[in-house]
């Protein structure tokens, strides 16, 4: 015989994996600090290389304006300023990141004790079913 209340905690459980991509799983395995964290330095990584990259095309392009139309000091004062604009966008990267990633964790530490909680609650009624089975 089908059990409705066993076969709801199934599919709320199964829905729940379901939903939940397999990253949910990963995220709570770590502390938040350290998976906050963690995703930030990957962030700033990618802010740097990117920067890095796209300063190196621009330099490209105007290499020949960049080396006959401008002095040493206008040199300094232009690298001066792509400096100061690279500590802003860190400053920006590392601020959104730890807002995004601090409410990724804490939304897929919810998700899988809810999770969890059908869990236990389909392991009590399969105790529960397999003592009255026995008695």
């Amino acid at each position: 015989m089908v059990n409705e209340e066993k076969v709801k905690i199934m599919t709320a459980a199964a829905l729940a994996q379901h939903r939940q991509k397999r990253d949910t799983f990963l995220t709570v395995n770590f502390y938040g600090d350290d998976y906050v964290s963690f995703q930030a330095i990957k962030a700033v990584i990618g802010v740097t290389f990117s920067y890095a990259l796209l300063l190196a095309i621009w330099a490209l392009g105007r290499l020949d304006a960049l080396l006959t139309q401008y002095s040493l000091p206008d040199l300094f004062a232009m690298a001066e300023g792509f400096l100061v604009l690279y500590l802003l966008l860190l400053l920006i990267t590392v601020f959104l990141s730890v807002l995004v990633y601090t409410s990724r964790y804490w939304r897929a530490r919810e998700n899988v004790k809810a999770y969890q909680s059908n869990l236990k609650k389909l392991h009590r009624f399969y105790r529960k079913e397999e003592k009255d089975r026995k008695e």
